[in-house]
């Protein structure tokens, strides 16, 4: 995947995440009384849900993993 790629589907992906947490504040489906806490807590849960499930195993999954290990700040 080129840098532009990489850049347009984080765009998307997050812009999608992003659509679909303003809908369910539009539509009184998120509790007034959530604040910054339970707000994180649900972004975390939308991009958990949003993962590549069974996809990434085997030596791919231990590459992204060694990756992130030792890439500091990333």
């Amino acid at each position: 995947m080129t840098k532009r790629d990489q850049r347009r589907f984080v765009s998307d992906l997050l812009r999608n995440i992003r659509h679909d947490i303003h809908a369910a504040i539009n539509q009184d489906r998120v509790p007034p009384s959530w604040d910054g806490i339970e707000l994180r807590e649900y972004i975390a849960d939308k991009a958990q849900r949003s993962r590549a499930h069974r996809v990434l195993v085997g030596q791919r999954a231990r590459d992204y993993r060694h990756h992130i290990t030792i890439s500091a700040g990333l």
